[in-house]
């Protein structure tokens, strides 16, 4: 993904599109618009694979959404993110084609892991940590989401939609848990950098 971002980005450059000081920034963001791309593109066709493409919108939508904002576990290389987001999304899948929590298990799970993600948000990473303005907006924006995520699994619920709360209760439970392992991770760096 390296050689290609770097090859868009030299193609920019040349078009005069972008100076060349901004190089390293438009590269980046090449890398990773591309990682992120090629992952979406992977469950997709999984998704597809197994016909469940809507339940693979709402997974998408829902982890995206909180991902952003609240934050989570960071991995050190696009490999070892692509096959965490590869099997954590397919796993999750097949689990709730499998298994359906109960109305009453899914609201708790829901209810629950919100209210901790709404805690724990925004999660800081080694790469990037935040100032207190920007954990402020993400916190602002996480409960925004969440607002949303309440609104559609009661939506799910009085349609009848058992399945897509259940979905919706396991995706946001995996960004909590995605959420404390980021925590983890970024205390274990602190304490190896002191």
């Amino acid at each position: 993904m390296r050689r290609l971002s770097e090859k868009l980005t030299g193609y920019v450059i040349k078009a005069g599109t972008v100076s060349e000081e901004l190089y390293a920034v438009y590269q980046y963001g090449f890398q990773i618009g591309l990682e992120m791309l090629c992952c979406f593109m992977v469950c997709l066709c999984i998704a597809v694979y197994l016909h469940m493409i809507p339940e693979f919108i709402v997974f998408t939508g829902i982890f995206m959404a909180l991902r952003t904002y609240a934050g989570g576990v960071h991995l050190n290389s696009f490999f070892a993110c692509f096959l965490c987001s590869v099997m954590v999304q397919t796993l999750t899948l097949l689990f709730c084609r499998k298994y359906e929590l109960s109305i009453v298990n899914a609201w708790m799970l829901l209810l629950i892991s919100t209210a901790f993600i709404l805690k724990a948000a925004p999660v800081d990473s080694v790469e990037r940590e935040l100032d207190g303005d920007e954990k402020k907006h993400c916190k602002g924006i996480t409960m925004k989401i969440i607002i949303g995520i309440l609104v559609f699994a009661m939506c799910c619920t009085l349609c009848g939609f058992y399945h897509v709360l259940s979905l919706t209760a396991s995706v946001t439970f995996i960004v909590l848990v995605s959420q404390y392992m980021g925590i983890v991770k970024y205390n274990t760096s602190l304490q190896l950098y002191k």
